[in-house]
């Protein structure tokens, strides 16, 4: 009996060290800052575009995600290409109730070290007067023109949703 308890003692601090080494670390995996993983590089870049489709001469939307991993605020200051008469930055707001969209002519910061995210709802790109119909499965290409970055390319895929 003395045999099996002397292996369980034995067995008890292993087995408590193990406990608290897990502990620690899942503090220290808590206590991280929650920096995403996209946010590293050193140079603005665009994930996820979508545009909506439509019909020729309607209007569509364009929506997509800005990083900006750099230390520096950079701004959105427009967005350009051959599918429609006009781009422009917009947002959706709500007044008293009311859901409005308002032009934003100045563009919209990036804040260094965060991101933009343009989506249905909030803010996002207007294509209007559309010179080419919008199908499910087709790419468009958009300029877009960031006031420190300068003009980036960005291949938008046409999604149903």
């Amino acid at each position: 009996m003395q045999g099996r308890m002397f292996g369980v003692q034995r067995q008890l601090p292993v087995a408590r060290f193990l406990f608290y080494a897990l502990l620690v670390i899942l503090l220290v995996a808590c206590a991280a800052p929650a920096t995403p993983l996209a946010l590293v590089g050193e140079a603005i870049r665009v994930e996820n575009p979508v545009a909506r489709p439509a019909a020729l001469g309607q209007n569509s939307a364009a929506y997509f995600t800005v990083l900006n991993p750099t230390g520096n605020d950079d701004r959105l200051l427009s967005v350009t290409g051959d599918v429609a008469a006009a781009s422009e930055l917009y947002e959706t707001i709500n007044d008293n109730g009311v859901m409005r969209m308002t032009p934003h002519l100045e563009g919209f910061v990036i804040p260094a070290g965060s991101t933009l995210a343009l989506k249905p709802g909030g803010k996002h790109m207007m294509l209007m007067d559309l010179r080419q119909e919008l199908r499910p499965g087709q790419e468009i290409v958009l300029f877009l023109v960031f006031e420190k970055a300068g003009e980036m390319q960005v291949t938008v895929p046409v999604m149903d949703k």
